[in-house]
């Protein structure tokens, strides 16, 4: 797409989860212009169910437990959730009602084609795919309908090679590289390290049918 700006940020495998968050961080702090642009919904895309179910639980939790918003506010789009399930996400991402809208969608890349949201404006690229076009199916979610849109990988030690030549089997401009706005998370570290020891309950709870994998959290009772 022509409104479409593609980024890449390079850290360690136990960096992406704090890099995702400043990421998504600075689109909250930018919500206004975001929205004027091109939406300010963030679609972020994993390589497989599990690491988008996982992610979007500590997602859930940090966002909470960070006092970033609520944790309905991140949702889960892929195969493990039922079609009447996945239709009523996708009506909240729409949604003009802030207490009931969607911010952030974990989703998986079986769910890439089918989805319909109109106003997204940044994809991130939170598991590097395997093929260019799957990129491209990824990236065109957003800048759709001459608006403006982000594209950004967040790419492991080891990764970039492999990327920059994935990237040139496509048409258009080159990445840049970009940096983190690491004081956004500067006095996260230590909610993030709960919310990680709260995330190993939080999965064994569902593995022992004690809530079910789509349930809204509580986080009082968590962290």
């Amino acid at each position: 797409p022509t409104g479409l700006t593609e980024k890449m940020v390079e850290c360690s495998a136990e960096q992406k989860p704090i890099v995702l968050l400043a990421i998504l961080l600075d689109q909250l702090n930018n919500n206004e212009q975001e929205e004027a642009e091109g939406g300010n919904l963030s679609i972020v895309f994993t390589s497989s169910v599990d690491s988008t179910h996982r992610l979007a639980r500590l997602l859930q939790l940090l966002w909470e437990a960070g006092g970033f918003g609520k944790s309905s506010a991140i949702a889960e789009f892929s195969s493990s959730i039922n079609a009447k399930q996945r239709a009523a996400i996708l009506r909240r991402c729409r949604s003009s009602d802030p207490s009931n809208k969607v911010s952030v969608l974990i989703c998986s890349d079986g769910m890439a084609r089918g989805m319909d949201l109109p106003y997204v404006g940044r994809v991130i690229n939170y598991d590097v795919p395997a093929y260019a076009k799957t990129y491209v199916h990824r990236c065109g979610r957003t800048a759709r309908a001459q608006r403006k849109g982000m594209a950004i990988s967040v790419l492991k030690g080891g990764q970039v090679s492999k990327f920059n030549r994935l990237r040139l089997l496509i048409d258009g401009g080159g990445v840049e590289r970009m940096g983190i706005k690491k004081h956004l998370v500067k006095n996260i570290i230590p909610t993030y390290k709960s919310c990680v020891n709260a995330l190993q309950r939080v999965i064994e709870a569902e593995e022992n049918e004690e809530i079910l994998p789509s349930e809204a959290l509580s986080i009082s009772e968590w962290i």
